[in-house]
């Protein structure tokens, strides 16, 4: 399902983020115009504010002549001659009504009470500063406001104003209000509204299709690698995904598959050459067995007969019992379900006894086996896996190794590891089956008419990674084999000093 998808998801969360983007940048961009744009008014009001100030002074020294008993400025004028600055004021706002500079503010007069005195434009003469525009500008400080003008007939509207107190002689003579309606700020910041309402929606469609298009061409390869993987069966697990060229989480995706792959071909080969093995090897016992007794059963035998039939049929079984163990002991390391029982082991020791035990046997084909280790070679381990470890490695050394030859054991230190290595003299291993003699019921193809299950490495190396050790191993055909075994030293473990005891 779509809206379920990835790429959905990918084209929802894409449009999400860059909706809030141009939202919170439209809101940003919004205030800072309609900051900049009340700045600039603030700034012509001011310019022009000192300029009316100017010309209002001027003006009155020309008529100063016409006040009754030739005051000399604003701030001697008395009281009952205050009607006269009055006159002159508004015959000053009746000659430049028509001034450029003024048809887009309207210029208000008040004096020193706050009283209306004059007006650019038409508008109500009961028209007083408010107190809390007086109160401050008869102190001599000017400031900005937003006020309301009422004109006559027409609606009140909203200006932007600076009023200016005038003083003479450290006294407000009269108080000058410049103001500017906010219109031309309100159509400026309404057109822009409608701009980033119009763009907002625009950019997010056009963006959603462009991530769409986008979300498709990333996902191709995913997709391509869905397919191939739906073509995956167990008659073709040799079949890879194509890596792409790029360098991205694609390839490293393709890549991962791949080696998913590898595992599962290896898995999957090694069980199904598992369960061949298990056949054949079970097969034999059993036909064995079965043969016997259809041979005994023909006719009545006499009872050593039996006896030597039943002797052989249990030699069989045990065969098979022995099969069943290694393979139940190796699911059980394999499934981490193997409880070691470890003890503060002398790992010298621990050899020196399997060597005596495997002694009949290497004498019995007249196989030399000398030994040496170092006194107090102290491991953390089960002693009873570890001996059937040992056991295994001498066992296949004595059966590899022709009469007459030497099978050398040796016990030592190499920090922070106790290496026992087993060296034999025998015909040794090619290169090319190193890496596979570990595998269950591998036996080089010469090796198979030397009985025993192909079982007994596996044991060894399991034996040894669940001691948290490893095995090596170092062949030259027709010269031997060295396998060696690492295991953890126990801190502090040598306790007995140097030494060596060897036997031959």
């Amino acid at each position: 399902m779509f809206i379920k998808s990835l790429r959905f998801k990918i084209i929802l969360w894409h449009t999400g983020i860059l909706f809030l983007m141009l939202l919170l940048l439209g809101f940003v961009l919004y205030n800072d115009m309609r900051r900049r744009l009340a700045a600039d008014i603030d700034h012509v009001l001011l310019s022009r504010a000192e300029g009316i100030v100017d010309s209002i002074d001027t003006y009155w020294e020309g008529e100063k002549f016409k006040v009754p008993k030739g005051n000399v400025g604003l701030g001697d004028l008395p009281s009952q001659e205050k009607d006269a600055f009055a006159k002159i004021a508004k015959n000053w706002v009746s000659e430049r009504s028509d001034d450029f500079l003024l048809v887009s503010m309207i210029v208000s007069i008040f004096d020193n009470q706050g009283r209306y005195v004059a007006s650019s434009k038409s508008i109500s003469q009961s028209v007083q500063l408010p107190q809390r525009i007086l109160d401050p500008v008869l102190t001599a400080r000017s400031r900005f406001d937003f006020v309301r003008a009422e004109i006559p007939g027409g609606k009140p509207d909203r200006l932007r104003a600076l009023t200016i107190p005038v003083t003479v002689n450290g006294q407000v003579a009269y108080i000058v209000q410049v103001g500017t309606p906010l219109s031309s700020l309100s159509s400026a910041l309404k057109e822009l509204k409608i701009i980033l309402f119009l763009l907002l929606p625009i950019s997010i469609v056009l963006s959603g299709t462009a991530g769409a298009f986008l979300a498709k061409i990333t996902l191709q390869p995913v997709k391509r690698i869905i397919n191939t993987i739906h073509q995956i069966t167990a008659e073709n697990l040799r079949m890879r995904i194509a890596v792409p060229a790029s360098k991205d989480e694609i390839r490293r995706l393709a890549d991962t598959f791949n080696e998913m792959l590898e595992r599962l071909e290896q898995a999957f080969v090694s069980q199904q050459q598992f369960f061949e093995d298990l056949s054949h090897e079970l097969k034999t016992p059993l036909a064995v067995l079965k043969g016997e007794l259809e041979v005994t059963l023909k006719r009545m035998r006499s009872t050593w007969e039996y006896e030597a039939t039943l002797t052989s049929s249990l030699e069989e079984i045990n065969r098979i019992i022995r099969i069943v163990e290694d393979l139940l002991l190796l699911a059980k390391f394999d499934s981490n379900l193997v409880t070691l029982e470890t003890s503060r082991l002398d790992v010298t020791c621990l050899v020196g006894e399997v060597v005596e035990g495997i002694g009949i046997l290497a004498g019995q084909k007249n196989i030399r086996i000398r030994f040496s280790g170092r006194a107090a070679v102290i491991v953390h381990g089960d002693k009873e896996k570890l001996k059937r470890l040992f056991l295994n490695l001498l066992d296949n050394a004595v059966k590899y190794t022709q009469s007459g030859g030497t099978v050398s054991v040796q016990v030592e230190e190499v920090k922070p590891w106790a290496q026992i290595s087993v060296a034999d003299t025998g015909r040794g291993i090619p290169e090319e089956e190193i890496p596979k003699i570990f595998e269950r019921f591998y036996r080089p193809g010469k090796s198979r008419s030397l009985g025993g299950f192909g079982l007994g490495l596996s044991i060894v190396r399991s034996i040894a990674e669940a001691h948290k050790g490893k095995i090596d191993v170092k062949s030259s055909v027709g010269k031997g084999s060295t396998f060696i075994t690492s295991l953890p030293l126990t801190q502090n473990a040598s306790l007995g000093g140097p030494g060596h005891n060897q036997k031959d």
